[in-house]
């Protein structure tokens, strides 16, 4: 009996469960159409229109502009002639610029300095004509001739100064009237000046810096340190082309001081007379220019290729290269110009009365012919280069060989040729 009960609510619990989940099952249709209902219909909404942002248009960037620079026209630097030192002819093949460089000599044997030469026996010699003539007090130390060609010989005096062949180039001195000789150097000698006691020139061996020593052999002493050609000596100034600056022309006192620079023309040929210093401008065709001994007043005096000039009074002699290489002569200004001669004409050296110079139509034999065009004359049918003038005598180096130098002379009237010792 007592177990009954629990069975009854047993089976009571499991139809009261069984009726909830009837209930549960017939209700859920009507909470979902209440959940339908409840929910609003969703109506569709018009889509948000977002308006396109415009398109960019990127403008290309133009590439940038430079505009070019003007073009800088160089100055033409004009190529320089090949420096015809002292002898540029197409008939004999140009030997280049000198560098005074001789082969090896023997040693001659060592003679005392003041020595007499037994041979050759004493020469007489005329009366010594001036170096050139001083103008307004101005004493020269050479004529322009003899520098224009080198400076190989000069003259004072009862003396002859020149660059002996013979021995090294060195400088030596010989008295006219008694035939004594003295070696004064030991230096390769060019552009020889004397004034005074002293003796000026170019030193080869120490890069061509001017040096100077008394005419007795001592006090030798270097003056500058630049690289100095045509070296003239004129009153209390050295004028010189100055090639360690480009060639350009100085000038500074007879004892090395007050060194200055007169011209920025590349120049050669450079002739120091009166006020005025006359050169060719390499810069401009090789043509005669002139500057005052200041630096001032620079002027053009022609427009001929002109080599081998030499100022003689008022007249300059140079050989024209724009005229078959003739010599002529002109005014100091430019003016009255004559041509003197027919021929192809180097190393030209002119005097007061005559003019001496190389023919290069003829084989480059010597040759004179007056001042005014007329008698012109054979001397010697020897080859002659670096025509000089001292005294009544007419030097010249008479070798064909570049580097080797023969010093030879000859009178004016073309006696008695002999080597110069």
């Amino acid at each position: 009996m007592a177990k009954f009960p629990l069975v009854l609510a047993a089976v009571a619990a499991v139809v009261v469960a069984g009726v909830v989940v009837s209930q549960k099952r017939k209700k859920q249709p009507i909470i979902e159409e209440r959940k339908h209902e409840l929910k609003p219909e969703l109506v569709p909404q018009p889509e948000t229109i977002f308006e396109a942002e415009p398109e960019i248009i990127l403008e290309p960037i133009p590439e940038p502009f430079f505009e070019p620079e003007p073009e800088i026209e160089l100055e033409a630097i004009p190529e320089p002639e090949p420096e015809p030192f002292f002898e540029p002819e197409p008939e004999i093949e140009l030997e280049p610029e000198p560098v005074f460089e001789p082969e090896p000599v023997p040693e001659p044997e060592p003679e005392p300095i003041t020595e007499l030469e037994p041979e050759p026996e004493p020469i007489p010699e005329p009366e010594p004509e001036p170096v050139l003539e001083a103008e307004a007090g101005i004493e020269y130390g050479n004529s322009t001739g003899n520098l224009s060609n080198g400076g190989f010989v000069a003259i004072k005096d009862d003396w002859i100064y020149y660059q002996n062949s013979s021995s090294h180039n060195w400088l030596f001195k010989v008295n006219i009237n008694t035939g004594e000789k003295v070696q004064l150097n030991s230096d390769k000698t060019y552009y020889i000046n004397v004034v005074g006691d002293w003796v000026y020139y170019c030193n080869f061996d120490e890069g061509w810096r001017i040096y100077r020593i008394r005419t007795d052999g001592t006090d030798k002493t270097k003056l500058n340190d630049d690289d100095s050609h045509d070296a003239n000596v004129a009153g209390e100034w050295i004028y010189y082309q100055n090639r360690t600056d480009n060639w350009c022309l100085y000038k500074m006192k007879l004892d090395g001081s007050e060194r200055t620079k007169i011209g920025k023309d590349r120049c050669d040929y450079v002739n120091a007379v009166g006020d005025w210093v006359y050169y060719q401008n390499l810069g401009d065709n090789n043509c005669v220019y002139k500057v005052r001994n200041d630096g001032s007043e620079r002027t053009k005096v022609n427009n001929d290729i002109s080599y081998y000039i030499n100022v003689v009074g008022d007249r300059i002699f140079y050989s024209n290269m724009s005229d078959d290489k003739c010599l002529y002569s002109m005014s100091i200004d430019g003016e009255d110009k004559i041509k003197l001669n027919q021929c192809a004409t180097y190393e030209v050296n002119a005097t007061d009365d005559w003019v001496f110079y190389h023919n290069a139509d003829d084989g480059g034999v010597l040759y004179k012919v007056r001042t005014d065009g007329t008698e012109e004359t054979l001397l010697s049918e020897n080859y002659c280069k670096y025509v000089n003038i001292a005294g009544d005598f007419v030097y010249y180096d008479g070798s064909k060989t570049p580097g080797v130098y023969e010093l030879y002379r000859l009178r004016k009237d073309g006696s008695d040729w002999q080597r110069v010792e």
